[in-house]
Order: structure tokens, then C-alpha cells, then sequence
């Protein structure tokens, strides 16, 4: 484990040396991430960066009480990550905590403080349960889940011809949602898959899976791994002649910059944020990547600055830390950040905004190093989300939004 602490106002010097007041106590925040492992590129340190940004351009204070933002590494192991977010709440009393990194810890993590009336903020974790069947009264899930990842490429796919897929998966819960729900996008656009390969998390050869895909006759390549799975299959694909079959449903910006322009050309994916969007996305990406030295800041590190900012409005709006009024204030106040379009907060807690179909840029089209991508279109999150009501989450069995 790593741990991290961030003081955002100065005042907190003196109040080692005299007991702190309940009130005078900081309001403390939790980045429960993977800061070293395989997904570390996609949240980890740029996501602490990308909280403490927020914090201070909160101004570091809320209530007259100091912000304080700690971090943790969950090291991508479930039993890791609940007793880390057991071990914050009871020890360092903190009132909200963003997850990232593996699903399976984000969901062990958010019952966790569920069971302890702290908000979970999800802005890296992408299986569907964090707003579906494993909500909680506290959860908020900013990340877009598998089921519009998949969606959001499934279909174009599908219009071009590609109608015929083997998957390769990741075995743990993320992959098996993901390769669920491309199942589905697949076969709603009229298309089928003829087989599929289950790999560990953090494989090093990808080989006979992609021999297999080759092998069953499949046009596409159906990629439902992430991080480093995700680089080395691209890799190994390139190798062997079959880059053009390839389709991948959660391609971060880190991903892009560390295969670059010449392996990863062209391939499409959807997408919540993307830097170079408009004039807000711009501030907030160059700002991280001079931080960072140039690493492009990906959905996850944008949903993390936006989860904290609208936490922290809320809690100032509320005039209270209290989690059941700050949740319900959450919920009604609009997004303003400017990072995503047509944004609104459902009851189970799922932020549903329109998603981008982003197409890598060729060495070619590229501008600079930051250049990765090309937004082909806008789609309606309203295509995309599931409502509340259909999505699972037992506290919003009745509701109709």
C-alpha cells in the first residue's frame, strides 16, 4: 500500500499542537485507486492529481473546514481495498471517497462504505453493478459502464460489415460485463459471436487467443480487456497481420500514448471526455499534463475532477457534511463543469451525459503528441443509459426516470 497525504490549507499546521473541534476537524476525501499496478495509467496518480485539482479550485475549504485529500493503493485485490476503505472511515473519518482501478475492489470498496453512510464517488470503475444491482443509497457512478462502451462501437461495427465476432476477455467481472454487453450490442445490430477466449488479468501473451480469433473465421476481433491486457493484445496483433480485425471497447487516452499513433491508428471507441474537446476540457487537460509531463488525461482522471467538484457544491449548498442531505442535494443540483454534454444525475445515482465516438488519429493527422483523437459523432445518453428503474438497483425499483 501507498499512502499519500495531501493538505489543502495551510491552517492545518497548528492544529497538531491542540485538540481538533468536530468542527474545526478537516473534511477528509479518499482516492481509493490502483496507484502502481495494471490500471494505474487509467486513474492512479493522474486521478490524485486530478482530485487535488479540484480541491483547490474549490478553494481548499468548505464550511469553514479545511479539505484534505488521502490516498491509497488497492493493489487491484478486493479483500485489499474493503479493509483500506474500512480502515479510512474508522481511523481517518473520511466522508467520501472516489474508486478506480479493478471493478471487483470499486464494488467490495463501495459496500463497504455503503454499510458506513459514506459517499462513493466511481469515476474508474466500469461494470454496471455500481449503479445497478450493488447501488447504494450513498454510490454515484460518473464512468460510463460496459453496456454503453459496448454499445457505442458494437453497432457502427456492425453497420460496416463487421457482423461476425470472437471475443477476448479478461477473467474477472469487468471483462465477463463487458463481453456480455458486446454480446448483446452485437446481436441487436443484427450481428452474432462465434466464440470467445477467457484469459487471466495481466497476461503477457495474447498468442493463442488471437490464433484462435483467426481461427474461427470471426471479421472482428472483439477486445474486452483494458490496460496493459489491452496494449499487449494490440501489440501481438500487430505482429501477426490481424490489426485490421481488431475492435476495442475501452481504449483509454494512456492506452493510445504508450502504443502510439502507428499501432493504434484508426481504431475506433466511445468515450465520455476527451481533452480537446471546448474551452473547459482544454483548461483542465492542460493543466494535468503539464503536471504529469505530458500524459493525456483520460475519462477517468476528468471523472474524478468532476465527481469532487460537484460533491464539494454540494456540501456548500446543503450546509451540511451530512451523507443522506448531500447525496439528495447531488442529485438535484445540475452538473456545471462543462465537461460533459446533456449531463443529469439519475436516482440510483448514475451520471448520464451523451458519449463521443472517437476514431485514433494516423501519425499523419496528428498535430503533436497530445493529438490522439478524432470525435466522429455525438450519442445520446439517452440511447445509451438505462433508466433507474430498469437498471437493477434495488433502491430504485419504482422509480420511472
Amino acid at each position: 500500500m501507498t499512502l499519500k497525504t495531501t493538505l489543502a490549507a495551510v491552517a492545518l499546521a497548528t492544529t497538531a499542537m491542540s485538540p481538533v473541534l468536530a468542527q474545526d476537524e478537516p473534511l477528509r476525501l479518499l482516492v481509493l485507486d490502483d496507484m502502481t499496478g495494471i490500471y494505474s495509467g487509467n486513474g492512479g496518480p493522474n486521478t490524485l492529481r486530478a482530485v487535488e485539482m479540484a480541491v483547490e479550485d474549490f478553494g481548499g475549504e468548505v464550511l469553514g473546514r479545511p479539505i484534505e485529500v488521502i490516498s491509497a493503493d488497492h493493489q487491484n485485490k478486493p479483500d485489499v481495498g474493503s479493509a483500506l476503505a474500512q480502515q479510512f472511515i474508522d481511523e481517518q473519518n473520511v466522508v467520501a471517497m472516489t474508486l478506480g482501478g479493478s471493478s471487483a475492489v470499486g464494488l467490495a470498496a463501495q459496500a463497504r462504505a455503503g454499510e458506513e453512510g459514506v459517499i462513493t464517488l466511481v469515476s474508474g470503475g466500469y461494470a454496471p453493478n455500481f449503479s445497478g444491482d450493488q447501488c447504494t443509497p450513498y454510490s454515484f457512478h460518473w464512468a460510463p459502464t460496459t453496456r454503453e462502451l459496448a454499445r457505442g462501437v458494437a453497432g457502427a461495427v456492425v453497420e460496416q460489415g463487421g457482423d461476425s465476432w470472437y471475443l477476448i476477455t479478461p477473467d474477472y467481472v469487468f471483462g465477463h460485463a463487458l463481453a456480455a454487453d458486446a454480446t448483446a450490442a452485437v446481436e441487436a445490430a443484427g450481428g452474432s459471436v462465434v466464440g470467445e477466449t477467457v484469459h487471466p488479468l495481466n497476461t503477457n501473451d495474447m498468442a493463442s487467443a488471437l490464433l484462435s480469433a483467426q481461427g474461427s473465421g470471426a471479421k472482428v476481433f472483439g477486445l474486452a480487456n483494458a490496460g496493459t491486457d489491452l496494449e499487449t493484445t494490440i501489440k501481438q496483433a500487430g505482429n501477426f497481420g490481424l490489426s485490421d480485425h481488431l475492435a476495442a471497447m475501452l481504449v483509454f487516452a494512456n492506452n493510445v500514448q504508450a502504443l502510439g499513433l502507428e499501432q493504434a491508428q484508426n481504431i475506433r471507441m466511445a468515450t465520455s471526455f476527451y481533452w480537446d474537446l471546448n474551452d473547459e476540457t482544454r483548461a483542465f487537460g492542460e493543466r494535468i499534463m503539464e503536471m504529469n509531463g505530458g500524459e493525456v488525461p483520460t475519462m477517468g482522471h476528468a471523472g474524478a475532477y468532476s465527481a469532487v467538484t460537484h460533491y464539494l457544491n454540494a456540501v456548500r449548498e446543503a450546509g451540511t457534511v451530512d451523507a443522506d442531505t448531500v447525496t439528495a442535494t447531488m442529485k438535484e443540483m445540475p452538473l456545471s463543469d462543462g465537461f460533459y454534454q446533456n449531463a443529469s444525475i439519475r436516482e440510483n445515482g448514475r451520471v448520464v451525459y451523451d458519449m463521443l465516438l472517437a476514431e485514433v488519429n494516423t501519425p499523419d493527422e496528428s498535430t503533436g503528441p497530445a493529438d490522439i483523437y478524432e470525435i466522429v459523432a455525438t450519442i445520446p445518453g439517452d440511447s445509451l443509459f438505462l433508466s433507474a428503474a430498469e437498471s437493477g438497483c434495488p433502491l430504485t425499483a419504482d422509480a420511472t426516470n
